[in-house]
């Protein structure tokens, strides 16, 4: 089950990140990495971009703190 705090819906909206995104990032991510505090990262390349997902995994359960097009610096 995913959890979005109000933080998370507030930017996927403004952003236009659907929660089917969300989702087939957490399923199948590109790469998963550690944050600030111990959060979870996860990214996934989309036709637009890439997306970061950050969020606190528990047993049964994510809670989405953030998510945001990450920037590619080249």
């Amino acid at each position: 089950m995913i959890y979005y705090t109000g933080h998370a819906k507030g930017r996927m909206i403004l952003r236009g990140i659907t929660e089917e995104m969300v989702k087939n990032s957490l399923a199948k991510p590109d790469s998963v990495c550690v944050g600030y505090d111990d959060k979870s990262l996860v990214f996934k390349k989309f036709n637009r971009g890439t997306i970061k997902i950050v969020f606190i995994s528990k047993k049964v359960h994510y809670v989405i703190v953030s998510v945001i097009w990450e920037i590619i610096k080249r």
